[in-house]
């Protein structure tokens, strides 16, 4: 959806919960030394124009909608010499209304278009659930012998499959399907497969965390 649009750079940070500090959760096309800057707390915590965003987070606030942001050190000292000429933060909220992600988009245009704003405004309601189920699973901190048996699951799999397939005994995978529901809040297997699934985090052969693939897929917008 974003790919498409004038967007130059995407990140999606975490908001934590308990600190407010922000962790990388997806990173398309910003440089490192970018990327990194948005977890500092010189960022997270003095930055006027971010402060700004989160006071009024239903607004689209763009470089020029921010006082004195073209001369503040994240413009002339991080996106700038990264070749990002504007760009946009949006709060990602809970149903709740707890703020769970901050969306990041730079452009290398002097301005952002229309079109973008309004792909941005319409893709809002998909990246914050794809953001609180990614939190989610990170509280939920599956080991990858979990996440393994999940993606198992997801394949269809019984328990008695799952033994033969992992040659471990079937009260051993009872035991990690019982932790994988009780990590995940999820009222069955059915019910932690469809968030895994759709999150995007297993691969379509269910070799997530077996050394039979690569890692985790991404199904961000």
């Amino acid at each position: 959806m974003l790919r498409s649009t004038q967007a130059s750079a995407i990140g999606l940070m975490a908001v934590s919960a308990e600190d407010g500090s922000h962790r990388e959760m997806l990173n398309l096309e910003y440089p490192p030394e970018t990327a990194r800057h948005h977890v500092t707390a010189r960022y997270t915590r003095h930055c006027a124009g971010l402060k700004q965003i989160f006071r009024q987070p239903e607004t689209l606030h763009c470089w020029e909608d921010l006082p004195h942001f073209r001369d503040s050190y994240e413009a002339q000292s991080v996106y700038g010499p990264a070749g990002f000429r504007n760009g946009t933060s949006i709060v990602l909220r809970s149903p709740a209304g707890a703020s769970v992600a901050l969306l990041h988009v730079s452009v290398r245009a002097p301005l952002i278009d229309a079109e973008t704003k309004a792909a941005l405004v319409a893709a809002r309601p998909v990246l914050t659930e794809w953001a609180v189920t990614l939190a989610r699973f990170d509280a939920a901190r599956l080991s990858a012998r979990e996440r393994h048996v999940l993606s198992l699951v997801r394949d269809g799999l019984s328990n008695a499959q799952i033994a033969d397939e992992l040659v471990l005994a079937p009260r051993t995978v009872t035991t990690h399907v019982e932790s994988i529901l009780r990590k995940l809040s999820a009222s069955n297997r059915t019910a932690a497969a469809v968030l895994a699934e759709r999150l995007g985090l297993l691969r379509p052969d269910g070799a997530e965390a077996s050394g039979r693939g690569g890692g985790p897929r991404s199904s961000a917008p």
